[in-house]
């Protein structure tokens, strides 16, 4: 059976039944769930701004501000920090991340046998790309936030990864891109080599800290070769709306495959999610990638063996009923799929 997992973001209310119906249908590999409907600090800016240098949550408009006060102290004790390695300073708190906290406890009291636990926290470009600094201009354009922000967001990902190392589980971080979706576009400047250079700056903190996998999230189209050129574990796209654009990068997927790399197919439509849809539809989308790519020489029967099943995104702007059915729709597909020596047969039928 091909794993299966979620992307963060649900629109349920009560932390205990959605962290029961997540162990449920994720046995392998759950993860926490981001209850921002519960409370604006769980909004994905404001969940990991806590320790943050220069910044200050503004709850109702659910964003951060800069803050001018202060400055050089504040990053000189952020760099101290950092520089010690006092990853408990970049902790989430109980009332930023309630899910967290709730998956953990029910993992440790029931005994939970999953080996994997999966984790994320936004990533640098979209954050700093998002929040905007007293000059009117995205602190993507500012040196000094561009370096200290993505080292406050890896350490996040430590401390989750060190607490999910705690539990006798292997970390899996997803570090959140919605905002690559833009990349190439006249409004989004960016070069591409720093955004590779930022994105494995995040990642090699992980990793050099923890035993962590680390993915990258992107639940819109992008520069697909760019993503899979950096040193994430996982990379991680709505393949229901945009597989056919990923499958036009067969070689960069190969050499992708051959390191190791696992694609996380988000087949399974948010955005897009419809009443009428079922596994049947939701398999032959899956089945035009993989056709996709075995035309362009890609083994589908290792890329098969290197997949994960998801939601095309997260859930949190559905209602609960639909949210609850996603998860349960990418539950029975990645027990549906076929096993890895028959996938020839799958994607030719």
């Amino acid at each position: 059976m091909i794993k299966a997992t979620g992307i963060g973001s649900v629109p349920h209310k009560d932390v205990k039944s959605i962290c029961d119906l997540i162990l449920d249908r994720f046995p392998d590999m759950p993860f926490w769930p981001q209850l921002f409907k519960v409370n604006p600090r769980e909004n994905m800016f404001v969940q990991f701004a806590e320790a943050l240098p220069c910044l200050e949550a503004d709850l109702d408009r659910k964003t951060v501000r800069v803050v001018q006060t202060n400055q050089e102290r504040e990053l000189l004790t952020f760099y101290d920090y950092f520089d010690h390695n006092c990853y408990e300073y970049f902790k989430i708190g109980k009332d930023h991340a309630r899910g967290f906290y709730a998956l953990m406890e029910a993992i440790e009291k029931n005994g939970h046998p999953c080996v994997f636990i999966k984790g994320q926290v936004i990533g640098p470009i979209t954050f700093l790309s998002t929040i905007i600094g007293d000059n009117g201009k995205a602190l993507i354009h500012d040196d000094m936030m561009s370096d200290a922000i993505p080292k406050g967001l890896a350490m996040k990902a430590v401390w989750q990864a060190k607490e999910i190392e705690k539990a006798g589980k292997i970390p899996i971080i997803f570090f959140d891109e919605p905002y690559l979706s833009s990349f190439g576009s006249a409004f989004v400047p960016l070069e591409r080599g720093k955004v590779v250079e930022m994105l494995n700056n995040v990642m090699s903190i992980l990793t050099q800290k923890t035993r962590a996998r680390v993915g990258i999230h992107c639940c819109g189209n992008t520069d697909w070769s760019m993503l899979l050129e950096t040193k994430a574990d996982i990379v991680s796209l709505d393949s229901y709306g945009f597989g056919e654009y990923f499958t036009l990068y067969p070689n960069q997927i190969t050499k992708f495959l051959n390191r190791g790399g696992v694609v996380a197919w988000g087949v399974v439509p948010t955005a897009e999610y419809r009443a009428s849809i079922d596994l049947k539809e939701i398999k032959k989308r899956l089945r035009i990638c993989f056709n996709n790519l075995a035309s362009r020489g890609v083994d589908t029967d290792r890329l098969l063996r290197h997949s994960l099943i998801t939601p095309s995104c997260g859930t949190g702007l559905m209602r609960e009923a639909d949210a609850t059915r996603v998860h349960n729709l990418t539950a029975e597909l990645s027990a549906d799929l076929p096993s890895a020596g028959s996938i020839e047969e799958w994607v030719q039928n």
